[in-house]
């Protein structure tokens, strides 16, 4: 009988172990279950950060060299640009308009000073002379700074608003919207480009540089490739074709 019961006692010790035995080991297998899902999921969020990074350094490298080519437009440093077209932003006048309207405000400028005529004449000839404002004022100003001047003339002269939209839109469509922000020597305008400044939405020339040094490496890369692709085909094409 003893021996009867220590036999019992040792298979059910022997069940016992083989189920721990078993469920450590299901344990196990479930840790690593969970494991590797935590590394799938880890993979997957690096992988969609890597192209949310690529994506937002490709963004930006272009939205660089749009600044650059639109402050070149408009007769103006990168950060007097960026600033004018951040208060510009604030009456409906986009980043792209904003260049316009001061390359048009340099054209006007230009014309009058190498010919003595076109939309500014009329200004020189009914505005200016009553303010003390002369052609060479203007010569070296930059497309802001001649706006600014412009503006602040036909303030001092103390025209209508009417007759101040009729003056801004002679030297540039929907410039007149801009006349709440250049009135008063341009003091709300500077105020919303400070803003912008202080919010980390100007973009320094230096950044600039390297955006626009990045876009020039993408482009020779993708150049390189386009070229691979073209030895390739020009390769196989013959080889192709002949076993139509």
């Amino acid at each position: 009988m003893a021996t009867f019961v220590e036999e019992l006692i040792a298979r059910l010790e022997l069940d016992t172990d083989e189920r721990s035995f078993r469920e450590g080991e299901q344990g196990v297998q479930r840790i690593n279950d969970q494991l590797g899902k935590m590394v799938k999921i880890a993979a997957t969020a690096a992988a969609a950060i890597g192209a949310a990074a690529g994506k937002i350094v490709y963004d930006f490298a272009n939205a660089s060299v749009e600044v650059d080519r639109f402050a070149r437009l408009s007769n103006s440093t990168a950060d007097e640009f960026q600033r004018f077209a951040a208060g510009s932003d604030t009456v409906g006048i986009s980043l792209e308009k904003s260049a316009d309207i001061l390359k048009d405000v340099n054209d006007r400028v230009g014309d009058f000073m190498t010919t003595g005529a076109g939309p500014m004449a009329d200004f020189f000839e009914k505005v200016a002379p009553k303010v003390g404002v002369t052609a060479d004022m203007f010569a070296k100003l930059s497309g802001p700074q001649a706006l600014q001047l412009y503006v602040d003339s036909l303030q001092k002269a103390n025209l209508s608003q009417q007759e101040m939209t009729f003056f801004m839109e002679a030297m540039a469509s929907d410039s007149s919207l801009l006349i709440p922000l250049l009135r008063d020597g341009g003091k709300a305008m500077r105020e919303l480009g400070d803003a912008a400044a202080g919010t980390g939405q100007i973009i320094d020339q230096e950044t600039i540089e390297q955006g626009k040094k990045f876009n020039r490496e993408l482009a020779l890369m993708q150049g390189a490739l386009t070229g691979v692709r073209n030895t390739v085909a020009t390769e196989l094409l013959p080889t192709l074709t002949d076993l139509l």
